[in-house]
């Protein structure tokens, strides 16, 4: 849970402040699109190393040693503004576009917390973990603030990076504590899944892109600078909205697992999906800064509640010694689908074209919650 707040607050700063550090720096929209790219690659890479090596390398190595990638990150983003050293910080730095995470960090905590809490606590235990995140990423939001009182000025966004890079430290001396989470058979890749298992991640992987393909058009970054393109919304502000934006995904996000305990995991899943796309369409349509802000607060009431659903749904799904794997599976697959995002709404902003994001972004969660709900609506409670 601590380390869960820490990186949450660094990645609330980052995946506000990064795209519009860029843009002060003089760079176009493709390559704002670009260096998003190159994080969500990162994220695949490490959570591809994750699937194979987990259980070999040990899980709190990993942890370890993607905490030093942290620290290293954010010292050659504060030494550099040359985009010839920014995108491997970047891609190596396992740094969020989404204001919380898919990365290797999460597979792994995810995987461990089932087995920490009692059967009947975990959905409670997962929401925790998530309102935590979001409240310590809405913190964060507001903090990417920073540059704006000081004019805006190079050193003041290079700064912060440093800060990033401080918390990869402090984690680092935090996952030294952790023992007890290794999983009981060091064996190498897919080898500790069931056939049955095999089969799930398989489905789950397809499923589970088709939402982050769609989700990779409307990241935290991407919405934080569509704001600012098209309404030329100050960072100062865009710290303040999006600080809103996770607080009220924090408050939401730990009601979900209250619901899932009523009506189950999947159906919470997907109801609240559905109504979150049906707002997340109209921000571009709104006409105004005042409509498109409504729009959006409206889809994080509810756009979330899928995530500590979605983890319990996959404790359900998966044991002990599956669950890392299998949560680094799905999330690879869930970062490479969303990595054509960044790169195409830049293009598409560089050109006008300001309702592509929305549009692709929402239609395809559409496909994604009917798919999932009638794929495993006999399987799970």
């Amino acid at each position: 849970m601590v380390t869960k707040g820490l990186r949450t607050f660094a990645f609330g700063i980052v995946s506000v402040m990064t795209p519009i550090y860029l843009a002060v720096l003089g760079y176009s929209p493709f390559y704002v699109g670009l260096a998003l790219f190159f994080i969500v690659s990162g994220n695949v890479f490490s959570n591809i190393l994750l699937t194979w090596y987990g259980n070999v390398f040990k899980r709190r190595n990993f942890l370890l040693v993607f905490s030093v990638l942290m620290l290293v990150s954010g010292i050659f983003l504060f030494l550099s503004s040359s985009l010839m050293l920014i995108l491997p910080a970047l891609f190596v730095g396992n740094i969020s576009t989404t204001g919380t995470e898919a990365g290797p960090f999460q597979s792994i905590e995810t995987g461990i917390i089932p087995s920490l809490a009692k059967e009947n606590r975990r959905n409670r235990a997962f929401g925790t973990y998530n309102t935590i995140g979001y409240a310590m990423s809405s913190l964060g939001a507001l903090a990417s603030s920073f540059p704006y009182y000081f004019k805006m000025s190079i050193f003041s966004f290079r700064s912060v990076y440093l800060f990033y890079g401080f918390v990869g430290l402090v984690l680092f001396i935090v996952y030294f504590q952790l023992k007890n989470i290794e999983a009981s058979k060091r064996t190498k890749g897919l080898s500790p899944l069931r056939k049955a298992s095999k089969k799930d991640v398989r489905n789950l992987s397809l499923l589970f892109s088709l939402d982050a393909f769609g989700g990779g058009f409307i990241t935290q970054s991407i919405l934080s600078y569509w704001f600012y393109l098209v309404y030329h919304v100050s960072l100062k502000n865009l710290g303040l909205i999006f600080m809103i934006v996770n607080i009220i995904t924090a408050l939401s996000i730990y009601g979900a697992s209250l619901i899932a305990e009523k009506i189950g995991n999947l159906r919470t899943m997907v109801i609240t999906h559905l109504l979150s796309n049906a707002f997340l369409v109209m921000i571009p349509f709104a006409g105004s800064l005042a409509g498109s802000l409504a729009f959006l607060f409206l889809r994080q009431s509810v756009s979330q509640m899928d995530v500590p659903t979605r983890q319990a749904f996959m404790a359900e799904i998966f044991d002990e010694n599956e669950r890392v794997i299998a949560n680094a599976i799905t999330n690879t697959f869930r970062s490479l689908s969303s990595l054509p995002g960044s790169p195409v709404v830049g293009l598409a902003l560089e050109n006008g074209i300001i309702y592509l994001p929305y549009i692709i972004g929402g239609g395809s969660k559409f496909i994604y919650d009917a798919s999932i709900y009638f794929t495993y609506r006999k399987r799970v409670k």
